[in-house]
């Protein structure tokens, strides 16, 4: 858990073989101004994994300063190394459970501190109790940052998974646009742990406005879904699109107790959502599977050895998913 200091863009990450490396990345910001980075964990020179993680958002005085509905900054090396002996040591991290696929792959850990599911680019001032309080909501900023140092250590990747859990996966699906642009060559996966986008109004239409408002979301989501002002879920079929040849997965539970709070839904109603989500956007894409576990769970990749639909285990699931296995299948609880 070393630190491996500020990083100019020509500066080549410092990779330990099987151990965790922090380095801050000068462009890069938290809510409150102060620079973050990613951690990086060095595994096979050829097979990239990118986690974004996950800690909630907000949009508003309210919501950022009252509430407090996502987590704040800083989030530098002294976070990390609170954090890593269970978030980098843990489920698609575990590199000595045989079971997972992404075992012998190199890890990027791309921290969260922006409440802007790593979608925005714009800073806002808020107004609190009559004082004016400054957000970077810069977490597309920042990740376009990171890349450029990704990118250049792992410059021959033929394999590359995109994930992230919570306002990790809403990050994922994003970003994944952007981070595989970086990665032209590779064969490439996304995997959305617990970000599903809801059609229309299933997300509130004023969040939604919030997010655009205060994040600049539509920056980043344009290029591959002009519509998603209006319709979010218009956006895995905007990347699955682009990327027709990428295998790509939703992972959720059926009423995630965390993400329909946010969206204000009912757990019928979130189920509702999600499965519709399913029916009419993601079964049309050829390349596009679910796997959506019964119950209120919260993200899945910190254990996907417990994690399980019928006798199927997400570790197995994404193991055919990565192997390119053809019987690679939708799995949803409680139907045949």
């Amino acid at each position: 858990m070393g630190e491996g200091g500020l990083l100019p863009e020509e500066t080549p990450l410092a990779l330990v073989p099987g151990a965790w490396t922090w380095h801050t990345v000068p462009e890069s910001t938290c809510d409150d101004g102060s620079p973050t980075g990613i951690a990086v964990n060095g595994g096979a020179a050829d097979k990239l994994l990118i986690f974004l993680n996950g800690g909630g958002a907000c949009w508003d005085a309210v919501t950022c300063y009252i509430v407090n509905s996502a987590v704040h900054g800083p989030f530098g090396q002294a976070q990390w190394n609170l954090q890593a002996p269970t978030a980098g040591a843990h489920g698609i991290f575990e590199r000595t459970r045989e079971s997972n696929p992404f075992r012998d792959f190199s890890f990027v850990y791309v921290p969260y501190c922006t409440g802007d599911l790593h979608a925005g680019n714009n800073v806002v001032t808020y107004e609190v109790t009559g004082q004016q309080k400054t957000y970077h909501h810069t977490g597309a900023a920042n990740v376009k940052a990171d890349l450029a140092r990704i990118a250049a250590a792992w410059p021959n990747v033929k394999q590359v998974a995109i994930t992230g859990s919570s306002a990790g996966g809403f990050g994922a699906m994003m970003n994944y646009a952007v981070v595989r642009a970086r990665f032209p060559d590779a064969t490439a996966f996304l995997v959305d742990d617990a970000g599903p986008t809801l059609a229309a109004d299933n997300i509130p239409a004023s969040e939604r406005a919030a997010w655009m408002s205060s994040w600049h979301i539509t920056e980043l989501l344009d290029p591959v879904c002009p519509t998603c002002g209006d319709d979010l879920s218009a956006l895995p079929v905007g990347v699955a699109n682009k990327f027709p040849d990428d295998r790509m997965a939703l992972v959720s539970s059926l009423q995630d107790s965390v993400i329909r709070g946010y969206f204000m839904l009912t757990p019928e109603a979130f189920q509702a959502s999600l499965l519709a989500l399913k029916t009419t956007r993601l079964d049309a894409l050829p390349q596009f599977r679910t796997f959506f576990v019964a119950g209120q769970t919260h993200t899945f990749l910190g254990n996907p050895a417990a994690a399980r639909v019928g006798d199927a285990t997400l570790d197995a699931w994404l193991t055919q998913m990565v192997a390119g296995d053809p019987a690679w299948t939708s799995l949803v609880s409680g139907t045949p």
